[in-house]
């Protein structure tokens, strides 16, 4: 089975970073912050809409997000703590 939530293949260009990394370079850590949340609110909203077999990934990538909106900002604790 094609790994659907955990860094999925079609979010990545060869050669290059992963997309979400190059978000955090051009738009910086708190507008990713903002794209997680919204992101795994989006991926709760419409679970199972587009087709039911997928209501538990749906959910997956919502706590993905959440989680990787979590690593974010923990890491922006520590850079103000340290300043």
């Amino acid at each position: 089975m094609k790994e659907m939530v955990n860094h999925p293949k079609h979010y990545n260009k060869e050669g290059r970073k992963e997309c979400i990394v190059e978000m955090e370079e051009k738009y910086g850590t708190e507008a990713v912050i903002h794209f997680c949340m919204l992101s795994a609110y989006k991926y709760e909203y419409r679970a199972g809409l587009k087709n039911a077999d997928t209501v538990d990934e749906d959910l997956k990538k919502a706590v993905w997000y959440r989680n990787y909106a979590t690593q974010l900002m923990k890491k922006e604790m520590e850079m103000c703590k340290n300043d």
